[in-house]
């Protein structure tokens, strides 16, 4: 099966796979899970990733050489297709440019191409480059060496920037896009190139040195995120020396990672991130497991000397309640006394209420005898007067009127009825006001005497009280509460050792449940479910379509490796650890036992392979832009020089939009590569 009829699955079939191997999970809750996590499984594009120098320019000032210092400035116009910088000797500065162009291309200075004692004579370099259709112009201005401060141009075409003269940042089209200082430049360019070139960071994880495995097997690790530094090792290959195959490191894989994400294998990006997530989960949960149990452990030690305490504390609850005084009768008394004062003080109440109503009741027959001896003195005065005219509106009394009130008893002045007092009907109301004067002080008699009884069971309810405080306030009663205080914190610190919290408030016990849950591990977390089983099945997508390319690029290893002179290479067949499993005659050969030359060699053909493929399936998975210094520079074999100049001649020329940059200061260079191809000094020696 070719990579072309490798069918990519879509990403509503991962999500269904996904929740199809977690219980009780469907695909829309799986997708809400890992997008918590930053991880969206979106259905792959095919990558165009470009990256194409067109311009090397740098100025700065020779010191130290012999017979050469002084102020220098070259200007290299590039482009696609095949370059070499050269000279007829060494030392003529190919190494320094080519790390000139790593600096303003990585945001740092790759070491294998950096000369110390050159590296302080530059103090400009600006590189136009082409990143994925964007025109972009890098300016470094090095202040201290390898210290340059950055800016950012941009412009709506390469050719309005590169119509700037030397160190000119104006002219139409152009804009400043952005700078940095010298703690921001690296930080700016990896920004740059990785939102450009459409790549996202790689985590790997490192097992700590030191750090013991766990029961399980486990040790800690340390997440290591990979930008575009470790990304552009595609580009300025590891020297030979190296014996990682891609990338800074073979931790984590990242060689087969890094060919993964350049071959443009689906889903491997979101892999890289899935893993390091699992993994990130996975060794959260094992800390806070292996805390808990710790902690249980920890509870474990201390139930021992908790329980003698406890013991010892309720023996000294028993010795003290067992001397207890006798409180109980004292508390009767304390109540009959209460029971005593409530009554007198009803009784005294209903008294009050008794003389109110005798006091309201004398009044009122005061009032009537009053009244009564006032009107009959009233009408003995006026009885002897015989009015001609009502007094008040002067109308005359005629005859009529004084003989009704002589036969009828009425007045002859309101026409009223004439009352008859008597001498027997005033003693009566003189009788019935006595009465009710002496009831009055017979009730304030009973009030005065109910009083008296309230205040003396008032007394001796106060003297009840007083005697039961006097009990407990003793020495004895403090000594108990305390005992029974270090009893109850006794027993609560036992419980949440021993986790038997049953009778512990509600929050104590949710606590005890979860380090208990923890300690033990019963509980399985839908996160970690749902990223174990994403890993599973995206491991599989990926590891299909590595397997169908790699085998493809394993043909395109021998085949440019056995041109680059790599001899009797039988095969290779890389596997997703990133380990390449040469043969050399027929005989396993390790990747670090192949010489440097061989190595770097090996390196090219991986990276060139790539690029081949990649074009084959019309896709631009790789940048396409190499740089590679001296490829020749530890040849034995002679003619072998010429024919890996020829290769790399030829491969940059057929392999549409690939560009490779390499040094050389052989002499078959000057018959293979054209003079508008070859970047040199006066005298095809020193370069500046």
């Amino acid at each position: 099966m070719t990579a072309e009829s490798l069918p990519v699955p879509q990403e509503s079939e991962l999500y269904a796979r996904i929740a199809a191997m977690v219980p009780d999970m469907d695909a829309e809750r799986a997708r809400a899970v890992l997008t918590a996590h930053d991880v969206r499984l979106t259905s792959p594009l095919p990558a165009r990733r470009e990256l194409r120098v067109r311009r090397l320019y740098c100025e700065g000032t020779k010191e130290g050489t012999e017979g050469n210092d002084g102020p220098f400035t070259i200007d290299i116009p590039l482009g696609s297709g095949p370059w070499v910088i050269a000279s007829r000797n060494n030392s003529a500065g190919k190494s320094s440019l080519l790390w000139a162009l790593s600096f303003a291309l990585r945001g740092e200075g790759l070491k294998d191409f950096r000369r110390a004692e050159t590296e302080g004579w530059f103090s400009y370099v600006r590189a136009d480059v082409e990143v994925a259709g964007v025109a972009a112009s890098i300016r470094l201005t090095f202040d201290k060496p390898a210290r340059p401060r950055a800016e950012l141009l941009t412009a709506d075409t390469i050719d309005q920037l590169l119509a700037l003269d030397g160190r000119e940042e104006d002219g139409p089209g152009v804009r400043r896009a952005a700078s940095a200082g010298p703690d921001g430049v690296g930080e700016l360019i990896d920004r740059f190139m990785l939102d450009r070139l459409g790549l996202r960071p790689v985590s790997v994880w490192k097992a700590k040195a030191g750090v013991p495995k766990d029961a399980d097997g486990n040790r800690d690790s340390a997440e290591q995120v990979h930008r575009w530094s470790s990304f552009s090792y595609a580009i300025t290959l590891n020297s030979g020396h190296d014996t990682n195959l891609l990338g800074p490191t073979h931790w984590g894989q990242l060689p087969a990672r890094l060919l993964q994400i350049f071959l443009d294998v689906p889903y491997a990006s979101e892999l890289t991130r899935l893993t390091a997530e699992e993994k990130k989960e996975g060794q959260e949960g094992r800390h806070f497991q292996r805390r808990a149990k710790e902690d249980a452990l920890a509870r474990t030690a201390q139930t021992e000397p908790l329980r003698e305490a406890l013991n010892q504390a309720k023996e000294r609850l028993t010795t003290l309640e067992a001397d207890q005084p006798d409180l109980t009768g004292l508390l009767a008394d304390a109540d009959a006394a209460a029971q005593q004062v409530a009554r007198h003080q009803a009784t005294h109440q209903q008294a009050e209420e008794q003389l109110a109503i005798a006091h309201k009741a004398r009044l009122k027959d005061a009032r009537n005898s009053r009244r009564s001896r006032q009107s009959k003195a009233a009408r003995l005065l006026l009885g002897a007067l015989d009015p001609e005219a009502c007094p008040r509106c002067d109308r005359e009394i005629d005859d009529t009127r004084r003989a009704q009130e002589d036969s009828e008893h009425r007045c002859a002045v309101c026409a009223h009825q004439l009352p008859e007092l008597e001498a027997a009907a005033l003693q009566r109301l003189v009788d019935r006001e006595n009465a009710s004067r002496t009831a009055e002080d017979q009730a304030r008699e009973a009030v005065q005497a109910a009083g008296s009884v309230l205040e003396a069971s008032r007394a001796a309810h106060d003297q009840a009280q007083h005697r039961l405080s006097v009990a407990r306030s003793g020495d004895w009663y403090a000594t108990l509460e305390t005992a029974r205080r270090e009893v109850y914190q006794i027993e609560g610190a036992f419980a949440v050792a021993t986790g038997t919290h049953a009778e512990l408030p509600a929050a104590v016990g949710d606590f005890v449940s979860a380090e208990n849950t923890a300690a033990t591990g019963q509980v399985e977390d839908p996160d970690m479910l749902v990223l174990a089983a994403a890993t599973k099945v995206l491991k599989q997508v990926v590891a299909e379509h590595s397997r169908t390319l790699f085998k493809e690029l394993n043909e395109e290893i021998v085949r440019i490796a056995r041109k680059l002179g790599v001899t009797n290479l039988t095969s290779v067949s890389l596997d997703l650890s990133g380990r390449v499993n040469a043969k050399k005659s027929g005989a396993p050969r390790k990747f670090e036992d192949f010489s440097p030359t061989e190595r770097l060699r090996m390196r090219i053909a991986a990276v060139v392979g790539m690029i081949t493929i990649g074009r084959k399936h019309g896709i631009m998975s790789h940048p396409g832009l190499l740089l590679i210094d001296a490829p020749t520079a530890e040849e034995l074999v002679p003619g072998d020089a010429r024919l890996v100049l020829e290769t790399f001649y030829e491969t940059a020329t057929t392999v549409p939009g690939m560009q490779i940059v390499i040094t050389s200061i052989e002499e078959a260079l000057w018959e293979i590569f054209p003079s508008d191809r070859i970047v040199t000094g006066p005298e095809d020696r020193q370069l500046f």
